[in-house]
């Protein structure tokens, strides 16, 4: 590609796209936070302030109006209406060292023209734009607009003041209360893509409105941040590093655990819009991605303050950790209730790590000794599930998960000792029994799986040091119950792979019982005619079956038939009759 062309193709670019707005309201937010940073600040400098973001939105809205009214040009015109609801963050912000200065009574005068100025900008932005802005979501889009403005006044320990500990837990419900008004958004969400035709736009659903909404869910979390970095009780917000210009102080008490309520609700409506929509596929991606909200939970700071609060919290509510899975629970139950595939899957697996998490679980370092009700307890919903579904493998599964809970609960019982003979004689006749009954392709596999443990496990029973403890006689017992349980087996359900289970048991047996009865022997005769004895039965034995083989009482297996000469090929043909040969001549 030449030079002219690749200059072309980024101008082509830029015109296209004109992300000019952006860097130019970009710039401006960094512009006032260094002066912020800079100037003595004080409250004629605050309304400076406030007033140059109070402009620049104005200005901005006005050719957003003015682009779109006369020009049609509504690329730029989205670029326009996200920026402006940043900006309606940043005038929001900027007021925050205002509410910690002023009186009360100017502080609620201040909160409620702030209020009004962005919703009357934005209902002005909207009127000259022609956009029609459904009710069900103008009303929420209000609310968060006042939550913004609202949120410092409540704070501020100016106008309201409260104990240290009582506006750190005010400053944690924040991104809660917020998380609530996301949920006024189900019946629009419910509206489906019908809600918004002839918006005025030329997008579609989703598009318009979620992206303005998805801008709001990012405002929400950074206005949370700067009302912790503001209003926190814990240390001041500006603090000086030797020589050098003031800094502001990041170890606040605010996490990105604050963002858990957050996160919770927007998966639930974004599996609403799914289902309202009946993408399956969609479904599937927020179930299986619905995990990643644990992330919010993991530690990510190391400062003082931050994680004096988290130890309250994890004291208080448990640690978010903790709480993330409740919430991934109750969510999947919803999604189970609403019929979305996986959900199932996924909430046992959420409640699997119950076992090994708990209320003071902060990280990786603090994780719980193993616990077994989460275990136990998805062995039944496994097994209720399987059952239903007639499959083998889940019930297996369930039966598997069972086991484990039953190895944690039984060293608290007086089983301990044979906590692993119990628990492999359960997971062995469960499978057997799922073999039996279940008529899948893996059910196959528990079936040749059972039988080939009979023959093994009588070889351990029987031979094994462990096993010497236990009276010789129980052991033989054992092995004939398992023995007269495949016959049965094989002659009721006709499984060979049973059959060949109790020809290796019974030869077992037979070898046992012959060595148990030599030593018996040798112990009044002597070796020499215990031997002699032992050959003489077995010869007599073979010669009685070959006997009852030429009687015809046993099977005529070929490689015990005498062999037979073949008759030569000309015996083999018919003979030529004499009336043939008679027409022929």
């Amino acid at each position: 590609m030449s030079a002219s062309a690749s200059h072309r193709s980024v101008f082509s670019y830029l015109y296209n796209h004109n992300p000019f707005y952006v860097i130019s309201a970009v710039l401006m937010l960094f512009a006032v936070r260094s002066a912020y940073g800079t100037i003595e600040i004080g409250s004629i400098n605050c309304w400076i302030m406030m007033g140059v973001l109070a402009g620049y939105t104005l200005l901005l809205a006005g050719i957003g109006v003015l682009i779109v009214r006369w020009g049609k040009v509504w690329e730029d015109a989205r670029s326009i209406l996200l920026i402006l609801l940043l900006l309606f963050l940043g005038v929001s912000v900027s007021m925050d060292d205002l509410f910690s200065r002023i009186t009360p009574q100017e502080g609620m005068t201040l909160m409620i023209a702030g209020f009004l100025f962005s919703a009357l900008v934005s209902e002005a932005v909207l009127w000259g734009t022609g956009i029609r802005f459904g009710a069900r979501y103008r009303i929420p889009y209000h609310l968060f607009l006042a939550l913004f403005y609202f949120a410092p006044w409540w704070c501020s320990p100016e106008m309201h003041p409260r104990s240290a500990a009582s506006l750190e837990w005010t400053l944690f419900l924040f991104p809660v209360v917020a998380s609530v008004l996301f949920l006024c958004l189900l019946p629009a969400i419910r509206g489906g893509v019908s809600y918004v035709k002839g918006n005025g736009t030329p997008w579609g659903w989703p598009l318009f409105p979620w992206i303005a909404f998805g801008v709001i869910a990012a405002c929400v979390a950074l206005r949370s941040f700067a009302l912790c970095l503001t209003f926190g009780p814990a240390g001041p917000m500006w603090i000086t590093s030797g020589s050098g210009p003031r800094m502001i102080s990041f170890d606040t008490l605010w996490g990105f655990y604050f963002l858990i309520p957050l996160g919770f609700v927007l998966l639930l409506l974004l599996l609403e819009g799914s289902l309202v929509t009946g993408n399956q596929k969609f479904q599937a991606g927020v179930i299986r991605f619905s995990p990643l909200l644990l992330l919010l939970a993991m530690p990510a700071a190391t400062g003082r303050v931050h994680l004096g609060f988290l130890f309250k919290v994890t004291d208080v509510i448990g640690s978010p950790i903790w709480i993330t899975l409740w919430l991934l629970v109750g969510f999947y139950l919803w999604a189970a209730v609403r019929r979305v595939p996986g959900a199932v899957g996924a909430g046992m697996g959420a409640i699997a790590l119950f076992a090994i998490v708990g209320p003071q679980t902060q990280g990786s370092g603090s994780l719980i000794d193993p616990t077994p009700w989460p275990l136990l307890l998805d062995g039944v919903l496994l097994l209720g599930l399987g059952l239903r579904k007639r499959s083998s493998g889940i019930c297996t599964a369930g039966i598997v998960a069972a086991t484990l809970g039953i190895w944690l609960v039984i060293p608290e019982t007086i089983l301990f000792e044979y906590r692993f003979t119990v628990c492999f004689h359960l997971l062995w006749i469960t499978a057997l029994v799922l073999g039996l009954t279940m008529k899948d392709d893996f059910s196959r596999v528990l079936q040749c799986a059972s039988a080939l443990l009979i023959p093994l496990v009588s070889v351990v029973v029987i031979w094994s040091t462990r096993a010497v403890e236990i009276p010789f006689l129980w052991r033989l017992t054992y092995v004939v119950s398992w023995a007269v349980g495949c016959l049965l087996i094989a002659r009721i359900w006709s499984l060979r792979w049973f059959w060949y289970s109790f020809t290796g048991t019974t030869s077992i047996l037979v070898y046992t019982s012959a060595a148990y009865g030599f030593r018996l022997a040798t112990k009044v005769l002597s070796p020499a005619a215990v031997t002699a004895f032992v050959w003489s039965v077995a010869a007599l034995l073979i010669a009685f079956l070959i006997s009852a083989h030429k009687a015809r009482w046993l099977p005529e297996y070929a490689w015990l038939l005498p062999r037979k000469e073949t008759p030569p090929e000309a015996d083999l043909l018919p003979p030529i009759s004499e009336e043939t040969s008679g027409e022929e001549e």
